[in-house]
């Protein structure tokens, strides 16, 4: 899906999960289908917080809600690296 050029954009109020995750089911219906992988980045420069609470390839701190609808979904969520201050 990344070379596909679509392109699902949403506006919602908060950061929070109650926000967040349903827009994220609302980009799979949009897209009509599930990519293998998301990551989770806000504001293009590291991790949504309320999502992934520690940024680890390996061992993922990720909530557990996000998680779930991840699972449900068929898809895998990988944290951004740590924003670094020169990229």
């Amino acid at each position: 899906m990344g070379a596909s050029n679509f392109t699902c954009a949403e506006v919602i109020a908060t950061e929070g999960l109650e926000d967040w995750t349903p827009a994220h089911v609302r980009m799979f219906a949009f897209l009509g289908g599930t990519p293998k992988a998301v990551v989770p980045v806000f504001a293009e420069s590291d991790n949504l917080k309320s999502a992934v609470f520690k940024a680890d390839r390996h061992d993922p701190g990720l909530n557990r809600s996000h998680a779930e609808m991840a699972a449900h979904h068929g898809t895998a969520i990988l944290p951004a690296r740590p924003c670094k201050p020169r990229e």
